[in-house]
């Protein structure tokens, strides 16, 4: 196997025709394909081309997002509820744990997969699960790994929240979500975005952009644009956006679920969930963000579902 070589910020710097500072930057933001930090420095893959940069694709960002009219005043209130709540932090972990089967199987549903929240809850037990295949049985295991490790850092309710980043996703995050759902499927994954190109969101002709240059542009969104809108909201652009990309071409339905829910554990709500027989109203949703950009409905889906998990959690 060929030793990969690599080069240091400055002769990055130089091939790019960029400031070691923007280089710096782009390789915190995990917009640096290989990238590794080696403590202080960072070591770039020779050969790795400039990555596209946010600030000149302005022109491809997809402005036709429209939340429609939604109320959060009971959902916020349920949130409030369950954030002043005096309750064992205990009880909260074992309610999302609990959830945690259903939501997975249903994420699997969505991309096709059949799995019943049974068995993935007997995996959970320990027991072995024959009807699960081997890279199923993995991608169970790291969902509720990935989950449960950011509700670690976030919190929830009476849960201690730790230090949170804002905004709490960047790309890099996104490629370490791809990485640790594949553990012990694919250990080296390239982390690379598939090679296609797709026309904008919202685009009226068929000109086409490529998938690294879109999510340059949708992170860039999620940055600046959409931090003022409600968590909710945010969420679920998020969640539209990266199913209309698919940045990785597999398992994009559990990938932009987990995005989701870590968005929402970071903003003190619980996972939402797809219920395996919920999957075709959530296309149906969809189809309508994708044809008109109206988001109403699928915002809607994802309030109801939220509301559902903050009653359980009250008891």
């Amino acid at each position: 196997m060929a030793t990969v070589q690599y080069m240091n910020v400055k002769t990055a710097a130089l091939q790019w025709g960029l400031t070691e500072r923007r280089v710096r930057i782009l390789c915190s933001e995990g917009r640096v394909d290989g990238v590794i930090r080696n403590g202080w420095a960072w070591n770039i893959p020779a050969g790795t081309p400039k990555p596209q940069d946010g600030r000149t694709l302005r022109h491809i960002k997809n402005t036709n997002m429209r939340p429609g009219a939604v109320n959060y005043k009971e959902l916020d209130a349920l949130r409030e509820r369950l954030a002043e709540m005096e309750r064992d932090p205990d009880e909260v972990w074992s309610a999302v744990r609990s959830q945690i089967p259903r939501l997975v199987s249903g994420a699997l549903a969505f991309d096709g997969v059949v799995v019943s929240a049974t068995d993935i809850e007997a995996l959970y037990r320990g027991k072995l699960v024959p009807s699960l295949s081997f890279e199923e049985t993995l991608l169970a295991l790291n969902c509720r790994t990935i989950l449960l490790r950011t509700l670690a850092v976030t919190g929830l309710g009476p849960i201690e929240r730790g230090a949170v980043d804002t905004p709490f996703l960047s790309e890099q995050k996104l490629r370490l979500l791809e990485r640790d759902l594949l553990a012990g499927i694919d250990d080296t994954p390239s982390l690379r975005y598939r090679d296609a190109s797709l026309p904008a969101g919202g685009s009226d002709d068929d000109k086409v952009f490529t998938i690294a240059a879109q999510m340059a542009i949708l992170m860039m969104q999620y940055e600046k644009e959409w931090q003022m809108l409600h968590p909710l909201v945010r969420a679920s652009f998020l969640f539209g956006e990266l199913i209309r990309l698919c940045p990785f071409g597999g398992h994009d339905g559990l990938f932009a679920l987990l995005a989701m829910d870590m968005e929402l554990l970071a903003f003190g709500y619980p996972p939402a969930i797809i219920a395996s027989d919920q999957c075709e109203e959530v296309r149906a949703d969809l189809a309508l963000t994708s044809g008109h950009g109206n988001y109403q409905r699928l915002i809607g889906f994802f309030e109801h579902s939220l509301i559902g998990s903050l009653k359980e959690m009250e008891g």
